[in-house]
C-alpha cells in the first residue's frame, strides 16, 4: 500500500515576531537587520505591531545609555512581561544597549524574560 503526508500549511500557525525599538537611530538600524534576518528565516516578523497573539513572540530592542532611555527601555520590559505573564503573548526577547550592559542585573530582577541578547 502507497501512502502519502500531506501537510496542510494553513493548519501550523507560525507565531508572530514582534520587534521594538528603543532609543537612538543605530537601533532602528539594527532592528532592520534583525527583522531582515528573522524575514530570511522565513519567520512572521511585524515592527511594534499594537496587537499580539497568545504564542507571539516580543523583541524589545533596548537603549541604555541615557537615563530616560534605560527608564524607558525598563518600562517597556517589565509591560511586555507582565502581558506574558497573564498569558497574552508567549515570550519576552530583550537585546540591546541595556541588555549588554545590565544583563545580569536585568537577569537577576525581571526573571521572566525568556533571554537576553545583545548585539555587536
Amino acid at each position: 500500500m502507497n501512502t502519502k503526508i500531506v501537510r496542510n500549511k494553513a493548519a501550523i500557525k507560525q507565531p508572530k515576531i514582534n520587534v521594538i525599538t528603543l532609543g537612538c537611530s543605530k537601533n532602528i538600524y539594527d532592528s532592520e537587520v534583525l527583522m531582515g534576518q528573522l524575514r530570511g528565516n522565513n519567520l512572521n516578523v511585524v515592527h511594534e505591531a499594537d496587537k499580539m497573539g497568545k504564542d507571539d513572540i516580543v523583541v524589545i530592542n533596548t537603549c541604555g545609555f541615557i537615563d530616560n532611555a534605560k527608564q524607558e527601555s525598563i518600562d517597556t520590559i517589565l509591560q511586555f512581561s507582565e502581558l506574558k505573564e497573564a498569558g497574552k503573548i508567549g515570550k519576552v526577547v530583550v537585546t540591546g544597549c541595556l541588555s549588554e550592559r545590565y544583563k545580569p542585573e536585568l537577569e537577576s530582577e525581571i526573571t521572566n524574560v525568556d533571554a537576553f541578547f545583545w548585539h555587536q
